[in-house]
């Protein structure tokens, strides 16, 4: 038997990502500390992983290490032997080399920031030092340099890479530091991989700065370890179809656009052509509050942008949906991340004379009205929006045509 060792493991993909190795008894393990000591000595178990917090107890429990764990303080794959014994060694060094590689953020004679101190920033740490970075330095919340030293680093860093949980599910979109101050960034990793984009690199990707999530860290360092549980090898291949496996399950399709552009009706096409679950941001209002118009009408827009920006940051952070949104959603600029941060967002445009208005209250008034309207609108449907699609033919095919190119450009 083989599994994940730790205290909370409610979201982990470690179980899908060993069975697409072919290890059909992997398992998850959640222990507490007054756990550990019985659970180490059980016999049926073969190989662990180790995640929060009980990489060092690992340590402790093996009765030999490899020299990277050594290095880096702590263990987070056993590995039991042919006596009965543990060997343990740390595959998140190859993960985060991985990552580097991956991703084309150059770290020899850069100065690096890494946020945090615990396990994960050690084994960061020992990559950097090994790879010829110039200076590494660690932000910690308890010791100097904290958080409130950061802007002495704003001219200084050249990579940043955040080793705490700071944005990771179900606390995303939260965000540790800014990046706009920092002059000569060059790259941003974050060893963070649900959602898939946190608010860090969100931000990166605004400011067209090299960034990679934790994805490749957790599929690399499974692979290493995969091949310790199993006594064998994989092609190189295997991280670069795993990631698109993964990319192509776990990324939602977003639509926005103008009230009437036919959002619904290819929302669900797109669902009977993939057979994922079609969320629609309106009807979930609508089970909520009632008639949206009516809802408009009686506590204002503002009330029901509230509300509207509640569901879509709950739906946002859930993977794997085609996600239909309504027409002002894109008025609220605090909706960009928590679309983005799981999802590629699609502009369904439709020439505003075929706009359908039936009960509409916000685009009602005429094709005046939507001119007027979709000139307040359209900068922040592009601001929105990874690609734009004319939607003059059947929903099917427009739905179509955006799978093609959601197929191509997984990121």
């Amino acid at each position: 038997m083989f599994g994940l060792l730790g205290r909370t493991l409610g979201h982990t993909y470690s179980p899908m990502i060993h069975q697409a190795l072919g290890n059909t008894s992997y398992d998850i393990f959640e222990m507490e500390p007054d756990q550990l000591q019985d659970f180490f000595n059980r016999s049926d178990l073969q190989g662990l992983n180790i995640t929060i917090p009980y990489k060092i107890n690992a340590l402790q429990a093996c009765h030999r290490i490899s020299d990277i764990a050594e290095a880096i303080g702590c263990v987070n794959t056993m590995v039991r032997q042919a006596d009965g014994s543990w060997y343990g060694t740390n595959t998140d060094y190859d993960g985060f080399l991985a990552t580097l590689d991956w991703s084309g953020i150059e770290v020899i004679h850069k100065h690096c920031l890494i946020l945090g101190d615990g396990a994960s920033s050690n084994t960061v740490h020992v990559a950097l030092k090994r790879l010829g970075a110039a200076s590494i330095t660690h932000i910690s919340r308890h010791h100097f340099p904290t958080y409130e030293h950061i802007a002495q680093f704003y001219e200084r860093a050249q990579v940043i890479i955040n080793c705490t949980p700071v944005g990771m599910y179900p606390h995303c979109p939260d965000q540790s530091i800014r990046l706009a101050p920092f002059t000569h960034l060059e790259g941003v990793i974050d060893l963070v991989y649900n959602p898939h984009r946190t608010a860090i690199l969100i931000e990166a990707e605004s400011l067209n700065i090299p960034h990679v999530n934790g994805l490749v860290f957790l599929l690399a360092q499974a692979i290493a370890a995969s091949a310790l549980f199993l006594h064998r090898t994989y092609d190189e291949s295997i991280l670069s179809d795993l990631y698109k496996q993964f990319r192509r399950n776990q990324e939602n399709i977003i639509l926005v656009g103008m009230p009437g552009s036919g959002k619904s009706t290819i929302g669900e096409s797109l669902a009977k052509l993939t057979g994922r679950t079609l969320v629609d941001i309106d009807h979930l209002i609508t089970e909520e509050v009632g008639s949206i118009s009516d809802y408009i009408l009686t506590h204002g827009e503002p009330a029901f942008r509230a509300i509207e920006s509640r569901i879509i940051t709950d739906v946002g952070k859930q993977t794997g949906l085609i996600i239909s949104t309504g027409g002002g959603a894109i008025i609220i600029p605090e909706n960009y991340v928590p679309l983005r941060q799981n999802g590629r967002i699609y502009e369904i445009y439709r020439p505003l004379e075929e706009l359908d208005t039936t009960g509409r209250v916000l685009s009602s008034g005429g094709l005046e009205r939507l001119q007027q309207l979709y000139a307040e609108r359209s900068l922040l449907y592009a601001r929105f929006r990874q690609v734009q699609v004319l939607n003059t033919s059947t929903p099917e095919s427009v739905a179509q045509h955006i799978l093609e190119d959601f197929h191509s450009n997984l990121k």
